[in-house]
């Protein structure tokens, strides 16, 4: 029995000292046989005492059996070992499954129960695996569900053997290394309507604004062409008017900023955050531009810069999976300034934020200015549930319902004149449902491409 744990008898709790905890817990057999062998034999001794040296030697005959099955059973888990994967991928809320290895060096095989000891935000269907290990080694599938997104550590298992008589169970721990990945779940019907090549049934072509300003070539002039598009140049060289022809533009620069501040773990809305930000991701690559990520709190923590392509996707994702929110509170001002300098291209920044408190609102109303000359910029918040109208809901029943409603009417009205106030800078700002987040971020951008804003 571990000495440092003395608790370690459930097993499924993680111990201190693997690989040197060893317990042994009694079968239903042992207690079947002492209830008919101990039990009557104890009673024999005070109703016939000529038999009670025969009880005694019954009951001393059956410890012994018992003691020496359990010294011989402590073998065979200490020739046991496991072996996992270095990392495994899962996806939140998605069944997946760690490729155990089970090493027997016995020359016989043994039929053991395993247990991994799993960390928070991870279940398992089957909290122990029969597995018939043979001498050598074995592999198995250990069924395991990702509950929430994020970096989890593997690093205890537990394994149980029968003793030969079958009388004990023994029970021992294992050491293990192993990194559990839970990526957000992006096979959703939104983000499956992306890869559809076909059209929606009722879908319908919508006519693009504007003529575009990535130039494509060269023509002769011919009425009804602008004036404003003829190129002088190749003019003066033909000797007859050539015109400019230009198309939409491809390979624009897009950026989701993230915040990663203390208002992001209200409601969960960083998970909301996260999910929107690698759809938009997916979205981007479908209508062929670059894609980057940025994540802040009280400075910028990482730029990835846009690029596209599979790989570029994976490390979009690797960056922002594991993101947590940090117990501060944003600094608009050190993050416009370091996107200034890193960002000399003019691209489309999609800020996810949190702004219900009135003094960050001032604050990123204030440093935006600046950034919204150069780049163009999209602000998306996650709609709180106190955030609506006063009487866009039911009437009020009692005078603490109409404190509340007027409560949330007056975060409303300022939410609202944050709006319009940005709106005169040239910034862009809507609220998100959080059922829709992922669908509402990507036509806010897909409806900056048709209208070629950027």
């Amino acid at each position: 029995m571990c000495e440092q744990q003395r608790c370690s008898t459930a097993f499924f709790t993680k111990c201190r000292c693997p690989g040197e905890c060893a317990m042994i817990v009694p079968t239903p057999r042992l207690i079947l046989l002492s209830a008919l062998v101990a039990l009557p034999a104890c009673a024999v001794i005070p109703l016939l005492p000529k038999a009670a040296e025969a009880a005694v030697l019954v009951i001393a005959l059956g410890t012994v059996v018992a003691a020496a099955d359990a010294a011989l059973g402590m073998r065979p888990p200490r020739a046991l070992s496991i072996e996992a994967p270095a990392f495994v991928r899962l996806t939140e809320r998605r069944a997946g499954a760690i490729h155990v290895v089970i090493g027997n060096a016995l020359p016989h095989p043994l039929t053991v129960r395993i247990a991994l000891v799993l960390p928070d935000g991870i279940t398992s269907s089957e909290r122990l695996a029969p597995v018939q290990a043979p001498a050598g080694r074995s592999s198995v599938d250990y069924a395991i569900t990702g509950t929430t997104r994020g970096t989890r550590l593997l690093e205890q298992a537990r394994i149980e053997s029968r003793s030969l008589l079958g009388l004990w169970h023994v029970r021992t721990a294992l050491a293990l290394t192993c990194e559990l990945r839970v990526y957000p779940d992006l096979r959703d019907r939104a983000t499956a309507a992306l890869f559809q090549r076909a059209r929606a049934a009722g879908g319908r072509l919508t006519r693009q604004f504007g003529k575009g300003r990535e130039f494509d070539r060269l023509r002769q002039f011919v009425p009804g062409d602008s004036i404003e598009d003829v190129h002088w140049k190749a003019t003066a060289k033909r000797g007859v008017p050539v015109v400019k022809l230009f198309r939409l533009e491809h390979s624009q620069q897009v950026y989701v900023a993230l915040d990663c501040s203390r208002l992001s773990a209200l409601e969960s809305r960083l998970d909301g955050y996260v999910d929107a930000a690698l759809h938009l991701a997916l979205c981007a690559e479908q209508q062929g531009d670059r894609f980057g990520l940025i994540l802040f709190s009280d400075r910028v923590h990482r730029v990835v810069e846009a690029r596209r392509g599979s790989p570029h996707f994976r490390l979009c994702r690797d960056a922002v999976y594991n993101a947590k929110p940090r117990g501060v509170n944003p600094d608009f001002a050190e993050v416009c300034d370091s996107l200034q300098r890193k960002l000399t291209r003019r691209s489309l920044i999609v800020f996810l934020t949190c702004l219900d408190d009135t003094f960050l609102a001032e604050s990123f109303e204030r440093d935006i200015t600046i950034m919204a000359r150069r780049h163009l910029l999209l602000v998306h918040l996650m709609r709180a549930a106190e955030t609506k109208p006063m009487f866009s809901g039911d009437t009020p029943e009692n005078l603490d319902g109409a404190y509340f409603a007027l409560a949330s009417q007056l975060h409303w009205n300022r939410i609202r004149r944050l709006q319009i106030a940005l709106q005169n800078r040239g910034v862009r700002l809507s609220m998100l449902d959080p059922a829709r987040a992922k669908e509402q971020v990507a036509a806010a951008y897909l409806d900056v491409k048709r209208r070629q804003l950027l």
